[in-house]
C-alpha cells in the first residue's frame, strides 16, 4: 500500500530523498538519517569546554602558554638578575607549545597575541621582585626604561616563535594539499 504524503508548497508532492534542512540547535542526527556510528556517541546539547572531541582547549593551551615562561621567570627571580635567559627560553617554549596546541584545536585567535603579553607581565613581575627599589621620579623612569629594554628580546622571541610555528604548519598543510591533488 502506498503511503500518502501531505502536499508541499504549491500543491506539489514533497521531495523524496535526503533533506537539506538545517538541524535545530541541540538536535543531533536521527537514526533514520545517519549511520549507527554517529548516533552511538550522540549527546543532546552543546558539549562545553571541548573542541571537536579532542579534549579541553582553553586550559591546556593556557597552561602551555603560561607555565614555561613562569618557570623561566622564577629562575631569573631566584638568580636575582632581573629578566634574562630564563624568561627568554621559557617564553619561547611556552609560545611554541601554545601555538602548536592552538593550531590543532582552532584557538589561534587568542593564542597569537598572548605570548607577548604573558612575557611582558612576567618580566614586570621579575623586575618588581628583583629590581632596585628607588624613590624618585628620575630613577623610576630609568627603571621603567631598563625593564622595557630587558623584556623586549623575550617578547620578540616569543612572538617570532608563534609566527614560525604557524609558517611551518602552513607549509605542511600546503604540501599535504598538493600531494592529495596529484
Amino acid at each position: 500500500m502506498q503511503q500518502r504524503y501531505p502536499a508541499g508548497p504549491g500543491g506539489n508532492p514533497p521531495r523524496r530523498g535526503p533533506s537539506r534542512a538545517m538541524p535545530v540547535r541541540g538536535e543531533g542526527p536521527t537514526p533514520a538519517s545517519s549511520p549507527p556510528e554517529a548516533v552511538v556517541g550522540h549527546r543532546s546539547g552543546p558539549v562545553r569546554g571541548r573542541s571537536n572531541g579532542r579534549g579541553t582547549t582553553r586550559p591546556a593551551v593556557a597552561l602551555a602558554l603560561v607555565v614555561p615562561p613562569l618557570a623561566g621567570a622564577c629562575v631569573d627571580a631566584a638568580l636575582g638578575s632581573g629578566s634574562g635567559w630564563g624568561l627568554l627560553v621559557g617564553g619561547v617554549a611556552g609560545a611554541a607549545a601554545s601555538a602548536v596546541l592552538g593550531a590543532r584545536r582552532g584557538a589561534l585567535s587568542w593564542v597569537v597575541p598572548l605570548p607577548v603579553l604573558v612575557v611582558a607581565a612576567l618580566a614586570a613581575a621579575v623586575h618588581l621582585l628583583t629590581g632596585p627599589s628607588s624613590s624618585g621620579g628620575k630613577s623610576t623612569s630609568t627603571d621603567l626604561i631598563r625593564w622595557a629594554v630587558a623584556a623586549f628580546p623575550a617578547m620578540a622571541a616569543a612572538e617570532c616563535t608563534v609566527l614560525a610555528v604557524l609558517a611551518v604548519r602552513g607549509l605542511q598543510s600546503l604540501r599535504t594539499r598538493r600531494r592529495d591533488r596529484a
